[in-house]
C-alpha cells in the first residue's frame, strides 16, 4: 500500500495527472528510460478514490495494469480534485497531464498553470520532429510519430504511434490524434478535436473545434465544429449532437 510518505521527490520529479493504461501507463514505460525525468506519482483528479475490480473486466490482453485506491504502476496515486495543492506541499514542480477527455485535459493544464507548476512534454525517442516545428507545453508524442516542417502543435496535444503531421499543419489545444493518422500539409485542426485511427486528412483542410473524425475516414472537405464525420470520402453524420442521417430520414 502506497502512502504520501512513499513519494520520492527530486529536482527532476514529475507527477502524471491520469491513470489510464493507454496513455499514462504507456508513457510510464519509456519516459524515465528516455529522458531525465523521474515519475514520482500519478494523480486521480477526483476526490473519490478509484474502485476498479480487474476480475470483473473482460480483456484479451494478458498484460494490463489497473490502479488501486492508492497506487498505479508501483508508484503512489494521489486522489483529489485539488491535486495541485498536494504537489506544492510535496515540493513537486513538474507535471504531465495525460487525461483522456480533451476538455478535462485543458482544465487540468489550466490548474497547473494557476499553481505555477511546470508543464513538461513527453517525446518518445523514436518520434521525429522536423526543423522549425513549434511545440507548446504538455505535448505527448508516442513512438514513431512525426511532426513536420514548421508545423505548430498546441498544448495538451496527444499524437499516437505512427501518426504523421505534415508540413505547416496547425493543431489546436488538446487534440487527440490516434495511431496511423495522416495529416497532409497545411491542415488545421481545431481545439479538442479527435482524429481516430488511420484517418487521412487531405491538404489544406480545416477540422473544426470539437469535431470527431472516424477511423479510416478520408477527409477531402472542411469539417464543421462539433461534428462527426466518417467514411470514404468522409461525410457528416452528426452535428452538435444531432444525427444528420436521422434528420434526412424525417424530411
Amino acid at each position: 500500500m502506497s502512502t504520501m510518505e512513499d513519494i520520492i521527490v527530486s529536482a527532476n520529479s514529475v507527477a502524471v495527472v491520469g491513470w489510464e493504461e493507454g496513455t499514462a501507463g504507456q508513457v510510464h514505460s519509456w519516459l524515465e528510460k528516455a529522458t531525465k525525468y523521474q515519475i514520482a506519482c500519478f494523480i486521480n483528479p477526483a476526490d473519490e478514490p478509484l474502485e476498479i475490480d480487474p476480475s470483473r473486466i473482460s480483456r484479451t490482453a494478458k498484460q494490463f495494469s489497473y490502479p488501486n485506491k492508492d497506487s498505479f504502476k508501483g508508484r503512489p496515486l494521489i486522489n483529489g480534485y485539488q491535486w495541485s495543492d498536494a504537489l506544492l506541499a510535496l515540493g513537486i514542480r513538474k507535471i504531465l497531464v495525460t487525461t483522456d477527455d480533451p476538455y478535462l485535459r485543458l482544465e487540468h493544464i489550466d490548474q497547473a498553470r494557476q499553481a505555477d507548476l511546470e508543464l513538461i512534454s513527453a517525446i518518445h525517442p523514436t518520434a521525429l520532429v522536423m526543423e522549425d516545428a513549434i511545440l507548446a507545453c504538455n505535448i505527448i508524442l508516442h513512438a514513431r510519430s512525426i511532426v513536420g516542417y514548421r508545423a505548430e502543435i498546441g498544448s495538451g496535444v496527444i499524437v499516437n504511434t505512427n501518426a504523421q503531421i505534415d508540413h505547416h499543419c496547425v493543431v489546436g489545444e488538446c487534440v487527440t490524434i490516434d495511431p496511423g493518422v495522416i495529416l497532409a500539409g497545411n491542415v488545421t485542426i481545431g481545439r479538442f478535436a479527435k482524429i481516430h485511427t488511420g484517418a487521412v486528412i487531405k491538404n489544406r483542410i480545416e477540422i473544426g473545434d470539437g469535431a470527431i473524425t472516424g477511423a479510416g475516414a478520408v477527409v477531402i472537405n472542411d469539417v464543421p465544429c462539433n461534428s462527426t464525420v466518417v467514411g470514404v470520402p468522409a461525410r457528416v453524420i452528426k452535428q452538435n449532437g444531432v444525427s444528420m442521417e436521422t434528420e434526412d430520414i424525417n424530411k
